[in-house]
């Protein structure tokens, strides 16, 4: 099998606080450590099962240089690099293509507007209000599983918050789900060892492949994304990329004939907006 593992961070086991999430804070580099060794149960779970599976692994969260290459399982690669456009328009899925059997991600969290929910956020917390696909307001879970959905790849395993799973149950009740922590609110929750996580996340894997368990493939043909934006002029920087469109003053549409599509011009749209080039960016 060929697998894609796209990889964030504040779903990975013990992550709870800002102070985690980036080179500067102090948590930061156990939270490196604690995020690769989520991931590498992912692949031992899977080689438990099919013993010559290959892996990429998207490193998807803020700088994306956040998995410890040294320490990943050498059955995998890893896409490291900031996801400007033109260095990885499907950002976090950057590297996937319709040669892959199935997609697992880990580390996640919640959508923007999440009551209580854990680092809630959508793709950019200081630009998200919200993120809509045809119609329906979604967090980067679904948004991912209908991007890899456009290359025919089903989504077998998610791993994050606790508070992501209704979230994800309300879009397909197959997938699997492993929980790393118990949510308590925006900052703080119940966290697993990082041993009882590992085994949880493996033993979900294999359970995945050795009994073929996957969430409905999710390919939805023409798309069109709507995200809201919290200022005016960050909707206005958005819509001058060309096929950017606008609705009202702080909404910007993309629409596309796939969902890959129509997300690579709103994450263009979306890096556009923001006032000035932030670090995770660089």
């Amino acid at each position: 099998m060929k697998i894609f593992i796209a990889a964030d961070l504040e779903g990975a086991t013990g992550v709870v606080h800002h102070d985690q999430l980036m080179p500067e804070g102090r948590g930061y580099a156990a939270a490196q450590r604690l995020l690769t060794a989520d991931v590498n149960a992912a692949i031992e779970g899977v080689l438990r099962v099919s013993p010559s599976s290959t892996f990429v692994v998207g490193d998807g969260h803020g700088p994306m240089r956040n998995i410890i290459l040294e320490e990943l399982h050498d059955a995998a690669e890893l896409v490291i690099g900031s996801a400007k456009p033109q260095n990885k328009p499907l950002c976090q899925l950057q590297g996937i293509d319709e040669s892959f059997d199935l997609a697992c991600m880990v580390g996640y969290h919640s959508k923007a507007g999440t009551p209580s929910g854990l680092l809630a956020h959508t793709y950019i917390g200081s630009l998200v209000r919200e993120w809509r696909l045809n119609g329906m307001a979604v967090g980067e879970v679904q948004m991912n599983a209908a991007v890899l959905g456009s290359f025919g790849v089903p989504v077998g395993l998610i791993v994050g918050n606790s508070d992501l799973e209704p979230e994800v149950r309300a879009w397909d009740r197959n997938v699997e789900f492993v929980s790393t922590k118990r949510t308590l609110g925006p900052t703080a929750a119940i966290c697993a060892t990082p041993g009882r996580t590992h085994s949880l996340i493996a033993d979900a894997a294999a359970k995945v492949v050795s009994q073929n368990i996957h969430a409905d493939l999710y390919n939805i043909g023409h798309t069109r994304i709507e995200v809201d934006t919290y200022r005016r002029e960050q909707c206005d920087k958005a819509s001058s990329v060309p096929g950017i469109t606008t609705s009202g003053e702080f909404t910007i549409v993309a629409e596309a004939d796939t969902a890959a599509k129509a997300f690579q011009l709103m994450w263009s749209a979306c890096t556009r907006a923001l006032d000035e080039t932030p670090s995770w960016l660089a």
